[in-house]
């Protein structure tokens, strides 16, 4: 099918602002696409108003379960109260986590400032992208994938958690608001919390699961409908597209599928 239910713009790591994303998705002939910035939803309201194009309003929210997970939002109300404050906790989670990595740094020999930061993020998103392109453009590390490995990366020398909400509550926030919650990537996610997690999903309010992502194998792909059938739940498709060269496929470019994804996203409304 012709869309793209998970794609990223400058409201958080993305490259493009959701005008530019929107018109590559246009122009590729695209039928719908999600605007889904990491616990950010103001992108879709600069191209709600599309008419040549289907935009659906999304998120992408950071979450826990035995370990990290991420919930896609489809479809809700992006004016929703309980959401927005959720959004501005984020920001300011993700600020507190900015403050303490700079400090990492320093710690390290590394003069990087807020403002460095901040000039990389053309949002409130603040997150590790925008340091590894400091850590580039100053001359510290030679590519974004380096500067991850040595200084951004679990485990790496100036790596700073951040809390992130129980998946209760990220479902429930996303439902509260009217929308689709939809487990992002499950190929990504560890074997141990994926084990925990598979047999749960409709329990927690899910209601489908993003089965064709690039990182998924088609094996995998074909697994992830499997298990949703099975839990009577829906699939989605997206690129994850962040932006050149940070991406593995451009925006629709995630084209498998079959008449399990054709059904749902007759369920989506599309």
């Amino acid at each position: 099918m012709k869309l793209d239910l998970h794609v990223h713009t400058t409201y958080s790591d993305g490259s493009m602002t959701p005008r530019q994303v929107v018109g590559v998705a246009k122009a590729r002939g695209l039928i719908a696409i999600a605007i889904t910035d990491h616990d950010e939803c103001r992108g879709y309201g600069e191209v709600m108003d599309e008419t040549q194009i289907k935009v659906i309003a999304g998120i992408e929210l950071s979450a826990s379960f035995h370990g990290e997970v991420h919930v896609l939002g489809l479809d809700f109300d992006w004016r929703n109260e309980a959401l927005l404050e959720h959004i501005k906790e984020q920001a300011q989670s993700r600020r507190i986590r900015a403050e303490a990595m700079i400090k990492k740094f320093a710690d390290h020999g590394i003069e990087i400032t807020m403002e460095d930061v901040l000039d990389e993020c053309k949002g409130d998103v603040l997150g590790r992208p925008h340091f590894a392109e400091v850590l580039v453009k100053n001359g510290h590390a030679n590519s974004t994938k380096q500067a991850f490995a040595q200084y951004l990366n679990k485990n790496a020398k100036c790596f700073v958690a951040r809390g992130k909400v129980d998946i209760t509550r990220a479902v429930e926030l996303i439902v509260g608001a009217g929308g689709k919650a939809v487990l992002a990537h499950p190929g990504l996610i560890s074997g141990t919390v994926w084990n925990k997690l598979y047999g749960e999903l409709k329990d927690l309010g899910f209601w489908g699961i993003e089965a064709y992502h690039p990182s998924h194998s088609s094996g995998k792909c074909r697994e992830f409908v499997s298990i949703a059938k099975t839990q009577g739940l829906f699939v989605t498709s997206g690129s994850d597209f962040h932006g050149y060269p940070n991406t593995m496929v451009g925006i629709g470019q995630e084209r498998r599928g079959g008449k399990y994804l054709v059904k749902s996203m007759k369920a989506l409304g599309l």
